[in-house]
């Protein structure tokens, strides 16, 4: 154990040192989140997303469909009334449109917290009922609009980027950091020694893994921090829920991080290959924007990506103030790609 913890403080001494770690891992992230928030923080989506339900009146259903569709602004979803309005009060819809059985009076739900929004997309639903009604008769409205709201979370833009940020900083950790530190470590023969010292290789590896994650959970402290005092965001739900999930993610990445250094040679060469893995995730796995937003095509693909589940989990939580229990699947899954990169950190390791 002594010598687990002095692999652990000697650890955290020399990353403290390097000042490219310290950018790369606590400044960066914090410059990217300030850039973003300076470029998309103020600005209004000019896309609704709208759910049709349809209780009914099939005469009425599918015109209406139509028309809707054809509103460059509306991306319109045919769901039942509880997954709609729970996706409404989720934030994943802007408004809740309902068909009933009989008659021709539309209900209109919307998200009272996220005013501003609802009401757009309400005013330009009036505008088209008003002129569909026109099409039709040419008469007083055959049309017409109810409408109600729901009390959902109201999740402003720097809520919705914290907790991309925060796992795509313990990504970059694992797949970048662990990597290019295993490999220069081998480089200059620092482990090749290890074997001569009497402290256990167990010991020695466990160490690393130990202030990696005390480092990632350092950062994510201060980007927490940050983001809260200069940027207003704000945690819905619970802090240490949020810190599980940062350690099981960390330790799912630096699991990656340790494979990838048996398949480099060089630290150049496990910084290559781990920006390779690394990027790709970054900007797909919805950690700056929806991963609604990108082509349904590849969208079942993207949910498989490891930070995929890291990014929906630490949202949830975040975010939306969800308990860790909904995101237990999650959890599994990161696991599952622990024991993976581990098994093969472990199979293909080199000291020297």
């Amino acid at each position: 154990m002594k010598a687990f913890m002095a692999m652990i403080a000697t650890s955290i001494k020399v990353f403290l040192r390097d000042r490219s770690s310290v950018f790369w891992g606590m400044a960066f992230p914090l410059i990217l989140m300030g850039l973003i928030g300076l470029a998309f923080g103020r600005s209004s989506s000019v896309l609704f997303t709208v759910s049709v339900v349809a209780e009914g009146n099939p005469q009425l259903v599918q015109p209406l469909l139509a028309g809707l569709r054809r509103v460059p602004v509306f991306k319109v979803l045919e769901e039942d009334r509880g997954q709609a309005l729970g996706q409404l009060r989720e934030g994943e819809r802007t408004m809740v449109i309902v068909v009933p059985a009989q008659g021709t009076t539309l209900e209109a739900i919307y998200d009272s917290s996220r005013e501003q929004s609802g009401r757009t997309a309400l005013v330009i639903l009036e505008r088209f009922v008003a002129e569909a009604n026109l099409r039709i008769s040419g008469a007083p409205a055959l049309l017409t609009v109810k409408t109600s709201s729901v009390a959902g979370v109201d999740v402003k833009f720097f809520d919705f980027l914290l907790p991309g940020i925060l796992a795509m900083t313990i990504a970059q950790t694992g797949l970048l950091g662990v990597s290019s530190v295993v490999a220069t470590m081998r480089e200059r023969l620092l482990l090749k020694r290890v074997m001569a010292t009497p402290v256990p290789p167990l010991a020695f590896l466990g160490g690393l893994v130990g202030r990696f994650s005390l480092v990632n959970l350092l950062q994510s402290a201060i980007i927490i921090l940050v983001a809260i005092l200069v940027f207003g965001a704000r945690i819905q739900g619970s802090v240490l829920d949020l810190a599980a999930l940062a350690l099981v993610g960390a330790v799912a990445f630096f699991g990656m991080g340790f494979a990838i250094s048996t398949a480099s040679r060089t630290p150049e060469s496990a910084n290559l290959l781990g920006s390779v893995v690394n990027f790709p995730m970054m900007f797909l796995s919805g950690t700056f924007w929806p991963r609604e937003f990108m082509p349904e095509s590849i969208r079942s693909v993207i949910a498989y990506l490891p930070l995929s589940p890291l990014v929906d989990s630490m949202r949830g939580v975040s975010a939306s103030g969800e308990p860790l229990g909904q995101y237990l699947w999650a959890v599994l899954y990161l696991l599952v790609w622990t024991v993976l990169a581990f098994a093969v950190a472990i199979r293909r390791f080199r000291w020297e």
